[in-house]
């Protein structure tokens, strides 16, 4: 069944939809990153802000990180794979994975995250699906920090996949 998906996918989709959609989530957990460490130095009518565009970004940078590797999934069908290309290629996808892993642990930590009114009582106002979830906190932040450098690493092995091997493309004119 997943292979038939895939190939389904495969026939239906360009082969440059990973190149395409991939700049969504690096651009996103990069800004989510830098929200949720800016809302930690805000002051307290600014925190409140910054602290809810951090609950939308990176509920956003999960949802584009699963676009990104789907579209990854598919786009490798269509690329003829070398030895070295295949190596990196598995090392790209462990990092793609840990991106992953990281920012669905920033939003599910942030997800159990009540926020609280000055008098301590968990407060409805700007709720997020109606249970006032979404707060900043310490070990969230560091995810969607972990996140950023997985990202980082993630997209400089995939450049070299292009760049140094030439993987997906397919003509690689050469100037003497």
């Amino acid at each position: 069944m997943e292979k038939a998906l895939v190939g389904f996918f495969a026939r239906h989709l360009p082969p440059t939809i990973h190149p395409t959609v991939v700049h969504f989530p690096i651009a996103i957990v990069y800004l989510a990153a830098a929200v949720d460490l800016m809302a930690w130095m805000a002051p307290p009518d600014t925190r409140r802000f910054l602290t809810r565009a951090g609950w939308w970004l990176i509920t956003a940078a999960c949802v584009a990180i699963i676009a990104a590797i789907a579209a990854g999934i598919v786009s490798e069908q269509s690329v003829h794979w070398t030895p070295a290309t295949a190596r990196l290629l598995s090392t790209h996808q462990h990092w793609a994975y840990l991106t992953g892993l990281f920012a669905g642990a920033a939003w599910l930590l942030r997800l159990a995250s009540p926020f609280r009114s000055a008098q301590g009582r968990v407060s409805g106002t700007w709720s997020v699906l109606g249970t006032g979830r979404g707060n900043l906190n310490l070990l969230a932040t560091a995810c969607v920090v972990g996140a950023a450098v997985c990202i980082t690493v993630t997209g400089s092995l995939g450049g070299r996949m292009v760049y140094d091997h030439g993987a997906g493309v397919p003509a690689v004119a050469v100037r003497r």
